[in-house]
């Protein structure tokens, strides 16, 4: 199993953080478009190059991203209608996602089988994620898929505490 770390600064301007292994070595950094349109993230390796990439579909009623993996398609994320919790769907090869996403505590599953678990450690400045992940083959997946529910449920708690 292999466990990293996302620590993201609350209220960063730029979006940009870092993804750390459990010894505290930067494995990616994570840059967030500020003003672009779509909204997108891109995820680099520590030499640069990019590795993954997650994007928001502009006009859409709710929230779908979807996740490119080494210049390939592998998933697209959903916001399902929901009224009392938050609840996700995921298209891609055999891919599901369970939990409670409200307090970012969930798995993702390939099939019947978990690939990537994220609990969300509840910090002061930072929201810090430790993110599980069984096959490291799946683990820019796993990360796209973090990064899609962590912005929607930002954006949902920054629409509810401006109205």
């Amino acid at each position: 199993m292999h466990r990293l770390f996302i620590d993201q600064k609350l209220w960063s301007v730029r979006e940009r953080f870092t993804v750390n292994d459990e010894s505290g070595r930067p494995v990616y950094q994570v840059e967030g478009s500020l003003f672009q349109i779509p909204k997108q993230f891109t995820i680099r390796d520590v030499a640069g190059r990019e590795r993954a990439r997650v994007w928001k579909q502009p006009m859409s009623w709710l929230a779908r991203f979807f996740v490119e993996v080494e210049g390939v398609q592998v998933a697209t994320i959903r916001k399902e209608l929901s009224f009392l919790r938050p609840r996700y769907s995921i298209e891609g090869p055999g891919l599901s996602v369970t939990g409670d996403f409200w307090n970012m505590s969930f798995e993702l599953h390939r099939g019947a089988s978990p690939i990537g678990r994220v609990d969300k450690k509840w910090m002061t400045v930072r929201d810090r994620y430790a993110v599980e992940v069984d096959n490291p083959d799946d683990e820019l997946v796993v990360l796209g898929v973090v990064l899609a529910i962590d912005y929607v449920k930002r954006q949902e708690q920054a629409a509810a505490s401006a109205g």
